[in-house]
């Protein structure tokens, strides 16, 4: 595919963002469907369907933008980038693993570690978001 000159960084970050969003919320659906299965887990107040769609779109969306100011600003963006993401992403597993959100202690460790698996996704794809954003095949088929 040609180089379309109207193309920014910026718009390839957002769209590498946005195409990071959207294959984190298939692999997201698959283990919050898997996960309920296997452990029986039911509530669904928060983790669900429409939360996870905008959430996870939106915090990847942000990450493309992250990663386009990075990128801007430090000689090696890349490296800096994921060196971020693994950290924001150890530091919410960390804090997701202490939260209490029922009474009941079973269904507050299924929250919890279903919260964590879906924040490890995030954080696996927000890493891929600049091999994504270099690769030609990749970035052809977003642009």
């Amino acid at each position: 595919m040609y180089e379309d000159p109207n193309q920014s960084v910026l718009s390839k970050s957002i769209l590498t963002g946005l195409f990071a969003g959207i294959l984190a919320t298939m692999v997201c659906f698959i283990f919050e469907i898997t996960y309920r299965m296997t452990t029986g887990y039911g509530p669904s107040d928060f983790i669900n369907v429409s939360s996870i769609i905008f959430i996870v779109n939106l915090i990847l969306l942000g990450a493309g933008i992250i990663y386009y100011e990075i990128k801007k600003t430090f000689k090696k963006g890349n490296l800096v980038f994921s060196v971020l993401s693994v950290i924001i992403t150890a530091f919410f597993i960390w804090k997701s693993e202490s939260f209490h959100r029922f009474t009941d202690y079973k269904l507050s460790q299924e929250f919890s570690h279903l919260l964590s698996g879906i924040l490890l996704i995030i954080g696996l794809f927000a890493l891929l978001i600049p091999l994504f954003f270099s690769n030609k095949k990749i970035s052809d088929f977003i642009l």
